[in-house]
């Protein structure tokens, strides 16, 4: 296999792949990028008949990510390189005019400019069959749209969890209206839009896509008006950029009924900036986050009461105390957080949004944080139980 590529083009094409390798694997063929000039059909079909272009694919036997760059093949063939060393390589080479050689032996020699590096290639039938790019329901939303219902819930997803669903983040389609939900157990964060209606009916959905793959997913997007299409398979989802085809493996469990968590019974209903919540919290957090004074991760406390909210905390090392104006209705409470969690949440607050309710009950009981004046997006956080 022999190819030239602009610098940039394959750059760009290889960089989000990145994420895809997995060191770990023993499978050393998934470690790296499978590279086909031409395309091969064992690794599907080919979805154009352009013959300048080389299909650039990574998979880890979970997710992965398949796009295609211009080039000049001078000799056809297919060679699986090494993930971080290609990339590495591509990066310290000069603008211009790159040449990438595999011979017959396994040897990639890769040249740009003056220079020429040479590492190990395997052979491209070695690489694992991908699943086919079919599915039964199609959705397209922005690329801006997307970003931003993902950016609002993903940073809640569980890791490592015992409890497969809190892994992923459900996505789920109803009556036009897509809504994603992401949880760790001790907290919620839910974000919607309604989808554009096109020529045809929006198909209704539900899938659990790992928090992993969306958090790669959301490093692809960008803030622009153009189109990504989702195409939901038996097994898979598939997200189209642009060029690039990303997909996963779903979750194959059920998710937890998230809506009753939402409902909640207010006793006390707080009015408050969400810039001067968030500026409270921040500073609260130099405390309740200071490793170094052997605190580890302390709890912030509020104390809600008709004359707005006081904030403290006390840790090993120092304490903070302040009070942030609000309106609040109903009785007044005590209640303490883990700082951590509060901040996500008023973090992950669009900028757009001036003021927020919050919504409690008692101080065993879960909050609800969403916009004053209604919006598509709200977080429950469970509080820190301070007896313990």
């Amino acid at each position: 296999m022999k190819a030239v590529f602009d610098r940039q083009e394959l750059l760009s094409a290889i960089a989000p792949a990145a994420g895809i390798s997995q060191t770990k694997n023993t499978f050393a063929a998934v470690d790296g990028l499978l590279f086909e000039c031409p395309p091969n059909p064992k690794f599907g079909e080919y979805d154009t008949d352009r013959d300048d272009l080389c299909r650039i694919s990574a998979f880890d036997l979970e997710k992965g990510l398949r796009i295609s760059v211009p080039c000049a093949v001078e000799e056809q063939g297919m060679a699986v390189l090494n993930t971080v060393k290609i990339l590495q390589i591509v990066r310290a080479l000069p603008n211009g005019k790159i040449t990438v050689d595999v011979n017959e032996r396994g040897r990639a020699a890769v040249s740009g400019g003056s220079f020429r590096f040479e590492i190990t290639a395997s052979p491209g039938s070695d690489f694992p069959a991908m699943p086919m790019f079919i599915g039964d329901r199609v959705w397209h939303i922005s690329e801006g749209t997307l970003k931003f219902l993902l950016s609002k819930t993903v940073y809640a997803v569980g890791q490592n969890d015992p409890r497969a669903a809190l892994n992923g983040a459900l996505i789920r389609i109803r009556d036009g209206v897509m809504t994603v939900v992401g949880s760790d157990g001790f907290r919620i964060s839910t974000a919607k839009t309604a989808l554009a209606q096109e020529n045809t009916p929006i198909p209704d959905g539900e899938m659990i896509v790992p928090g992993k793959f969306l958090g790669e997913l959301l490093r692809l997007l960008g803030d622009s008006d153009d189109g990504v299409t989702m195409l939901l398979g038996r097994k898979h989802v598939i997200f189209t950029v642009g060029e690039i085809r990303f997909f996963t493996r779903l979750l194959d469990t059920e998710y937890i009924a998230y809506e009753q968590f939402l409902r909640v019974t207010a006793k006390t209903e707080v009015t408050v900036s969400r810039e001067l919540l968030l500026n409270a919290v921040e500073s609260a957090s130099i405390v309740t986050e200071d490793k170094l004074g052997g605190s580890g991760k302390t709890y912030i406390k509020l104390d809600i009461t008709k004359d707005g909210i006081d904030l403290s905390s006390v840790s090993s090392g120092g304490s903070v105390s302040g009070n942030v104006p609000a309106d609040v209705t109903g009785q007044d409470i005590t209640i303490a957080f883990t700082c951590r969690y509060l901040l996500d949440a008023l973090r992950a607050v669009p900028e757009t949004c001036d003021t927020l309710r919050i919504l409690l009950n008692s101080p065993g009981t879960g909050i609800m944080i969403e916009p004053a004046d209604g919006g598509d997006f709200a977080d429950f956080i469970l509080p820190y139980r301070m007896g313990k």
